[in-house]
């Protein structure tokens, strides 16, 4: 005979045998990398910088929609969740029981918020207006929290809302070069009498000493190069962690976004890292360091990562150029003709109007004239009447140009380092001199091989970069 289980009893039932249904109702936060994700995910569907909405999360929330006995966030003005919204304080529709259930829900209102914020007709500008620009979003930041009295940068300068979130991205986005990196002008604000709200003179608007692009909005296919701020960076695996010292990135490296980023659980860094793949470099880097970039900074015969540091370090300042082709002519011999070329690039040499060169195997129509002939009033190419400027250039002749062009850059050498072919160095001061400032780590130094253009590029990058 069948016997039913009464409503009541099968309750009992699953209350008793089923606790972790029950449990799994629970109110809890998602880990932190994953709530960063679902920030970021919303702010790039926004054309949101994910730098800007993290950053607020964190300042409202420390990325909280719950406490930790299940109940949302509410703050003694009424601001729910994560994003701290006030219902009765926003000109955007929401749904108050869900904005404290449901932390997407409450991200992606948030954001809503945000935007309304930025396009208030009665704020001012900065800049040009550009959504992709960190400090543009300095008056809606300020708008998000109130346009009251406590949020007055000249009045506050520390305490204020908009400030706690710009210093929140300089830390934890790590965009700082300086302890304080973001500036923004004294802004004209002015109040009624009894009124603690901020007014803003009609069409004033400002600019700003720094632009700095967000760097979180990179997407695949993405050409990137590494800033020099920390010197050599390390490349790190799926799991985030470092790899060996062959995964150690230079400065200028260019890369290949390959996929979207990755947040991290750490509170105290709110930068995601990006898959990215350079000639053998593949894996994940840090969007701390990344710069956007474009088809100049590749060419197709770097040989390794640190010659396409090199090489995309000279390209985009302007001191060496491929070939049309795409290459570089990476294993070719450079001629001393080249190196006028690229040291006036680089030092911006000048001759007097009245100066006429004195080789007499230059001819006026040679494509580089002028620049043999500042390299010739400098002393950077030799004497004895003649430049030979199809010559190719020989490694010893690079390190006497380089001791001289930049001996200001040079620290004195505080020891003698005998290399393995001493005795074939016929200017031993010289070639001591960049081995000591490690511009050539090469023994033996091999003075009368020819010296190919990727390795003048490595040794000017060595002289000019802080790797």
């Amino acid at each position: 005979m069948r016997k039913w289980v009464t409503g009541g009893a099968l309750l009992l039932i699953l209350l008793i045998v089923l606790p972790s249904v029950v449990l799994a109702n629970a109110n809890e936060n998602p880990s932190l990398d994953e709530i960063k994700k679902k920030i970021a995910d919303e702010a790039r569907e926004r054309g949101i910088p994910p730098e800007i909405l993290k950053a607020i999360a964190a300042t409202e929330s420390k990325y909280q929609q719950f406490n930790g006995d299940g109940s949302p966030t509410i703050s003694s003005d009424g601001g729910i969740g994560i994003m701290q919204v006030t219902p009765n304080n926003t000109n955007v529709s929401v749904d108050k029981e869900k904005l404290k259930k449901d932390i997407d829900y409450n991200i992606k209102t948030g954001a809503k918020v945000l935007l309304s914020k930025w396009n208030l007709n009665y704020l001012p500008k900065i800049n040009e207006h550009d959504k992709s620009v960190l400090e543009n979003w300095y008056f809606a930041i300020m708008a998000y929290n109130g346009l009251s009295e406590r949020n007055d940068p000249s009045i506050h300068s520390e305490e204020a809302y908009q400030e706690k979130v710009y210093e929140r991205i300089e830390n934890a986005s790590y965009l700082y070069l300086t302890e304080d990196y973001f500036s923004f002008p004294e802004f004209d604000i002015r109040y009624e009498e009894n009124d603690e709200r901020m007014f803003f003179p009609p069409n004033k608007d400002y600019e700003t000493s720094t632009l700095t692009s967000t760097r979180e909005m990179y997407e695949k296919g993405d050409i990137i190069y590494l800033d020099e701020r920390d010197g050599s960076i390390s490349l790190r695996d799926k799991n985030l962690a470092k790899k060996d010292k062959d995964g150690t990135l230079w400065p200028y490296t260019p890369l290949t976004v390959t996929g979207p980023p990755k947040e991290t659980a750490n509170f105290n860094n709110d930068f995601a890292y990006y898959p990215v793949k350079g000639v053998d470099a593949d894996g994940y880097t840090a969007a701390a360091y990344m710069n956007k970039g474009d088809e100049s900074l590749l060419f197709s015969d770097p040989v390794d990562d640190k010659r396409a540091a090199a090489l995309s370090f000279a390209s985009m300042n302007g001191y060496v150029k491929g070939y049309p082709d795409g290459s570089f002519g990476s294993q070719d011999s450079l001629k001393r003709e080249h190196v006028a070329v690229i040291l006036d690039n680089i030092l911006d040499l000048n001759a007097p109007s009245g100066y006429h060169m004195q080789a007499d195997d230059v001819k006026a129509n040679n494509l580089y004239y002028n620049e043999l002939k500042e390299a010739e009033y400098h002393k950077l190419l030799g004497g004895g009447g003649a430049l030979r400027p199809k010559e190719h250039f020989s490694r010893a002749q690079m390190a006497q140009v380089m001791s001289e062009a930049f001996v200001n850059k040079y620290e004195s050498p505080t020891r003698q380092h005998e290399f393995k072919d001493q005795w074939r160095i016929w200017n031993p001061k010289a070639v001591n001199t960049i081995y000591f400032n490690d511009v050539t780590i090469a023994d033996p130094f091999r003075p009368y091989e020819d010296i190919t253009r990727s390795q003048f590029a490595i040794f000017i990058y060595r002289t000019l970069v802080n790797y």
